[in-house]
């Protein structure tokens, strides 16, 4: 009788498991953003975007332009925030302070448009993290130094045409807690001085 019950009971157990699996909603595609810290790495500039930033006199390839500082890594880095595509469609520049009388870094968004590459934004501050999302426009963290308060951290998503600053996620590298976010939000948000 057990040799009949315990193959018996295993089926129906089988069975079961089946139709309560079955009868659930099968999860839909969920987007899962992967997040990219930045460090202090300088590396080579890619060959493709240095004559498009000499183009837009971020800096020069020439030995005799004196007013600009030569394209090398000793002075900028670059990112990809349109993951998917390539540096022809787009690219962050990053500085070093110092450059163009500017103390802090500066960050200038470019994106090709109609044929033709443009700086759709600039930003006094530092890049702390990329995250992809779901638009195809990584959103960016980037660190203002505030001389009263210290390093405040703000979420800029793309919107548009360009990348607008939408929440303050961290001060002194400590989260800002939920309870504070609209407060806080709300201080600095409307009176964001720090680029376009």
């Amino acid at each position: 009788m057990k040799q009949i019950l315990i193959p018996f009971l295993c089926l129906l157990l089988w069975g079961c498991t089946e139709d309560s699996s079955s009868s659930e909603p099968e999860p839909k595609d969920v987007f899962v953003s992967e997040v990219t810290l930045v460090d202090d790495a300088y590396p080579t500039l890619e060959s493709e975007v240095v004559p498009i930033m000499d183009q837009l006199e971020i800096c020069t390839l020439s030995d005799t332009v004196t007013s600009r500082p030569p394209c090398t890594n000793e002075f900028f880095r670059i990112f990809d925030f349109l993951p998917n595509k390539d540096w022809k469609a787009g690219f962050i520049v990053e500085m070093i302070p110092g450059l163009y009388g500017s103390p802090v870094h500066q960050i200038v968004i470019i994106k090709e448009n109609l044929g033709k590459f443009q700086i759709v934004n600039q930003y006094f501050g530092h890049l702390i993290e990329l995250r992809t999302s779901f638009t195809g426009f990584s959103d960016l963290l980037i660190g203002y130094d505030d001389p009263d308060i210290g390093v405040v951290s703000i979420k800029h998503v793309w919107q548009g045409n360009k990348y607008e600053p939408v929440d303050v996620e961290e001060i002194n590298n400590h989260f800002v807690k939920p309870e504070m976010k609209d407060s806080i939000n709300n201080i600095f948000i409307p009176a964001f001085s720090a680029g376009h």
